[in-house]
């Protein structure tokens, strides 16, 4: 009985293991959108071909909508923001796709006749 139960319960484990590795596999095959800084203090963000129609947004940290714009990914997407008449402070550029949502926030801050953009972790 102890033998059997033990069995049980190792391939429980084995099949709950298998299950989540399939499903990392399966969310992993599109790599995520990717939001980098050009050389001109610009936000670029790249999103890889896929089936799939998408959403891409851009919010100031008072969640107020800037940009909205329904996209379709079927030969990928790489789309540049001039973020230089943006005022100081933190903004959220968001990508919806297939209910999936990954967002970046990034930070504008001037420096005497410079400006400075950053992307937060």
């Amino acid at each position: 009985m102890k033998k059997t139960i033990l069995l049980m319960l190792g391939l429980i484990a084995g099949t709950a293991s298998f299950a989540q590795t399939s499903l990392a596999l399966s969310s992993d095959q599109t790599p995520p959108p990717e939001v980098s800084i050009t050389t001109d203090q610009k936000i670029r963000l790249l999103v890889e071909q896929q089936s799939a129609k998408g959403t891409v947004s851009l919010r100031d940290d008072a969640g107020h909508v800037l940009y909205t714009k329904n996209v379709n990914l079927e030969k990928g997407l790489v789309q540049t923001f001039n973020v230089s008449g943006l005022e100081s402070g933190i903004y959220h550029l968001a990508v919806v796709v297939a209910g999936r949502t990954v967002d970046k926030s990034f930070s504008v801050g001037f420096k005497p006749a410079q400006m400075q953009v950053q992307i937060e972790d």
